[in-house]
């Protein structure tokens, strides 16, 4: 590349930083290294995060505020929505949902929830209607 009036040509090439090792472990090794980069003893407890919990542990309460607010498509209120639902569904408990959100799922007016929610819904009101005969 020549710049005006200079004649100069610059590289193209990148500088690299200074080599820096980095070590690695097999993962039987005996120590822990933190986040400044300190060994440490692996008897030592660490916090250990919660990676089993899931779904599970929201309350239907939650659920259930969740997914009978069905007004708005925005697609993250959308999304909630369904994981919600399908939580429910997952637990059984779709006996529990509002039947004006339970309409409002089984019309599925935009095609927001898909099929098998829809089909979940119109199941359950159906379900409702056969026991008020």
């Amino acid at each position: 590349m020549v710049w005006s009036g200079v004649g100069q040509k610059k590289s193209d090439t990148k500088r690299t930083g200074p080599n820096k090792l980095v070590e690695l472990r097999p993962p039987g090794s005996q120590h822990n290294v933190d986040v400044a980069g300190e060994d440490k003893p692996k008897s030592e407890p660490a916090k250990e995060k919660d990676l089993a919990g899931g779904m599970e542990m929201l309350e239907l309460d939650f659920l259930l505020g969740v997914i009978e607010a069905t007004k708005g498509a925005d697609k993250n209120d959308v999304a909630m929505r369904k994981l919600s639902f399908n939580e429910l569904l997952r637990r059984q408990q779709q006996n529990q949902v509002a039947s004006n959100a339970l309409t409002v799922y089984a019309v599925n007016e935009g095609n927001l929830y898909g099929k098998d929610i829809q089909c979940e819904a119109m199941k359950e009101l159906t379900k409702r209607t056969a026991q008020q005969k």
